[in-house]
Order: C-alpha cells, then structure tokens, then sequence
C-alpha cells in the first residue's frame, strides 16, 4: 500500500491547528495521517468516550486525525465527523494512569462541532472541557488514594481551567451540563 503524502495540508489538520490557537491556555496541534486501517487506533485506543467518537472510531476508516496537547496533561483528539462534511468531532484522551483508578468515574465523552473553528472553541471551551476537567480530577483523586490509602493534601476537588480559574466541584457532583 502506497502511503500518503505528508506534506499537503487537509482541512481536518488547519481547522485543529486553528482550534487549538482559539482555546483557552495554551495548546498544540499534531496531526497524524494514517496509511493504513490499524494505525488509526495508536490515539484512537486511548479516546475518553463511550459515544459518538467511540462509534465514529469503531466503525469508520479514519484516514487522520489530531491531537490537541493543552495545559494541565489535557489532551483532545480531533476527527472529521463521518458522514457530516464540514463538521468535526472532538473528544478528551485518557490521562496516562492505571486503567482501575478510572473506576467509578463517568466517561467525560467528546461532542459535534462546527466547521467554524471560532464556533468550535467556543463549544468545546463551554462544554467539553469541564466535563473532561471534572473527570480527569476524579481519575486524579483515585491515583492519590491509591498510592497512600487517603486523598492528598494536594489533590483539591478542583483542576484549574485552562486560564487559571479553578472550577470547585463538590465531591461526587458533576457539573452541570447542557
């Protein structure tokens, strides 16, 4: 099989390039083509979503993708959205810990965005990111008690956001989403 050239750019690697810029802290960009069927699932295996990324990564072809690399170790990945020219979806990547301390936390999952990429920020900022700070704080909580039998002390129920805000979620509360 003949690989792709590596060189000509394809909208899915400007629009993550320019999502990336739009969102809040600082993020990087890295597109990945893939020659063939089983390289799409290197990044695609460590997607955090039970969803629509799962269903779009499990039963289509993906020749790219993205990876979003942000402040605080959080990390999206970025696919066009099958059978939706013009749209995108993005998800959270898990944080790279021992799979049981995810246990008792709910998948953050990723969403739909527009081609827009000032729309896509916006939406990602607005709703994908305190789902996915809130779960990588649990995933977090749950390393710290494992390695010491107790929550430590520095381990808040809170994660800055990417511009330096903490969100403060109470214990077993997810925030509200819409």
């Amino acid at each position: 099989m003949s690989r792709i050239s590596t060189h000509r750019p394809t909208g899915l690697s400007g629009f993550a390039a320019a999502l990336a810029a739009r969102l809040p802290g600082t993020w990087t960009s890295h597109y990945h083509q893939h020659a063939t069927y089983p390289e799409q699932f290197a990044l695609a295996h460590q997607v955090w979503d039970l969803g629509h990324v799962h269903w779009a990564v499990s039963e289509f072809v993906l020749r790219h993708d993205a990876e979003l690399n942000g402040p605080h170790g959080q990390r999206l990945y970025v696919i066009e959205r099958p059978l939706k020219h013009g749209q995108f979806l993005a998800a959270p990547l898990q944080p790279r810990i021992e799979f049981h301390h995810f246990d008792g936390v709910d998948e953050p999952n990723g969403i739909a965005v527009p081609g827009d990429p000032p729309r896509a920020a916006a939406a990602v900022a607005r709703r994908l990111l305190p789902r996915y700070q809130h779960a990588l704080t649990a995933v977090r909580r749950n390393n710290a008690t494992a390695r010491t039998g107790q929550p430590a002390a520095g381990t808040p129920n809170a994660l800055p956001l990417a511009d330096g805000r903490p969100v403060h979620i109470p214990s077993g509360h997810a925030p509200h989403v819409r």
